[in-house]
């Protein structure tokens, strides 16, 4: 499957201009809402997510990703739904899984150039292997319980692979849609 997803100056302005302003927009909006709407299980709340920050990192500006990397663990904190009565101990992962979102963006538009495919799948990798080594630190200081560990490692590299061919999928079908 070839996918063109420069983000290049020129690249992002013919997007911006085929889409207006409303990825910038819409993006956002979507992945704050998702944890609402989708607030549950991990698997599904997960993937709609990433692939929500495979799009913004194809079709967006740097600057513009930002917003999807952040909205959506502030309102599954705000929410409470996704990880149930454990939802107060995904306080102490917020600023990591902040951090394992930039990790999987920006791996993914470093590596895309070469494959998307591959792209998606090293930066789940990374973005997986971040986060469960953050959740067995926390698990061996006692900080969360022994669910965290699998949520924040095997679910995580499912999820970031499931929503990154997704968003695959919807950006071949964009591309082909304006030919």
């Amino acid at each position: 499957m070839q996918v063109i997803m420069e983000n290049t100056p020129s690249r992002s302005v013919t997007l911006a201009s085929r889409t207006g302003t409303q990825g910038a927009v819409v993006l956002p909006i979507v992945a704050f809402v998702v944890p609402f709407f989708v607030s549950g299980p991990q698997w599904l709340t997960g993937t709609a997510v990433n692939c929500l920050l495979v799009l913004a990192a194809a079709r967006l500006p740097k600057r513009l990703v930002w917003p999807v990397i952040l909205l959506p663990s502030i309102a599954a904190v705000l929410h409470g739904a996704v990880f149930g009565p454990f939802t107060h101990f995904l306080l102490y992962f917020v600023p990591f899984i902040w951090t394992g979102n930039w990790l999987f963006t920006t791996s993914f538009m470093r590596l895309r150039s070469s494959s998307a495919f591959l792209a998606v799948c090293v930066a789940a990798l990374i973005k997986a292997a971040f986060l469960a080594l953050l959740a067995l630190v926390f698990f061996r200081l006692h900080l969360v319980p022994q669910v965290f560990i699998t949520s924040m490692s095997v679910l995580q590299f499912v999820t970031a692979v499931t929503g990154g061919m997704l968003a695959l999928m919807i950006l071949q079908f964009l591309e082909t849609s304006h030919e």
